[in-house]
């Protein structure tokens, strides 16, 4: 059968693996590649003791002479579809591999390692009060609906960006950041734009602070060192309260779940 450019059997939803598929997602996910580079040449002497793909994000605990680590990603509902292949194990080596996935759920089991593994090596966190907060406009790149409302009624000029139609009340498209995102003077952006490889374009258009924040943001500042992202504001996990809730089929907000760990902020480019 014949093969198109891009690696695919015509007429079939066959779809490339491995190397090739890191071939075929090169020119995309720029960040997320360094991301994964950074976490696989320090996964000596770690393992996977648990992981799970949850009802609504995904968690690997790593192990290792320190003790255990957990890195959590939300599941993308609104990009999942059929076309990428099997789930698969996850494997601390094949990092990169899954962070660069045609699979979304094979992407979340990707940053949830990258997380557990910079995790582990993150050190001690201070316990933050909020996410650090520049010039207004104040946009935020997905609907944290929590803190969108505290910005708001300290009267604050808010703009929210939502990729989900489902989760999108109150907020524009993720279209408009084209035409808005320019004209922000923070901007405070989801990890999970980590997995839908829209990241590097949204720091390409922006001039404020930015901040990336979120459960699924718990990656090591190092990686993002020289890049655009000033600070970096997720969660230190008590894995035993963690896991618990998520086997149960619960998200995680940081504004709404801080009793399942220690919320922090790290310096990245400040």
């Amino acid at each position: 059968m014949a093969v198109d450019s891009y690696g695919f059997m015509q007429g079939t939803c066959a779809c490339v693996r491995g190397k090739n598929l890191i071939w075929l997602l090169s020119y995309r996910g720029v960040l997320v590649r360094r991301i994964g580079e950074w976490v696989v040449g320090r996964v000596d002497g770690l393992r996977i003791v648990d992981y799970c793909l949850c009802l609504s994000g995904g968690y690997v605990v790593v192990e290792g002479p320190r003790g255990r680590a957990m890195g959590f990603a939300h599941v993308p509902r609104e990009d999942l579809h059929g076309m990428g292949g099997e789930v698969r194990e996850p494997r601390l080596e094949e990092v990169v591999e899954m962070l660069l996935d045609l699979n979304p759920l094979n992407r979340v089991l990707g940053l949830a390692m990258a997380n557990a593994v910079s995790q582990y090596f993150l050190g001690d966190v201070m316990p933050s009060g909020g996410v650090p907060v520049g010039r207004e406009p104040i946009c935020l790149v997905g609907n944290m609906g929590p803190l969108a409302e505290r910005f708001r009624r300290e009267g604050r000029t808010v703009w929210v960006f939502e990729r989900s139609q489902e989760l999108r009340h109150g907020s524009f498209s993720d279209v408009e950041e084209e035409l808005l995102l320019p004209r922000c003077g923070t901007l405070i952006i989801t990890g999970m734009t980590l997995l839908n490889f829209t990241i590097d374009r949204i720091l390409e258009m922006s001039r404020g602070l930015n901040v990336l924040t979120g459960p699924s943001a718990g990656v090591h500042p190092e990686p993002l060192r020289g890049t655009k992202i000033h600070y970096v504001a997720s969660m230190r996990f008590n894995i035993d309260v963690a896991v618990r809730h998520l086997k149960l089929g619960n998200y995680i907000s940081l504004a709404v779940h801080s009793h399942l760990g220690t919320p922090y902020v790290v310096p990245v480019n400040p």
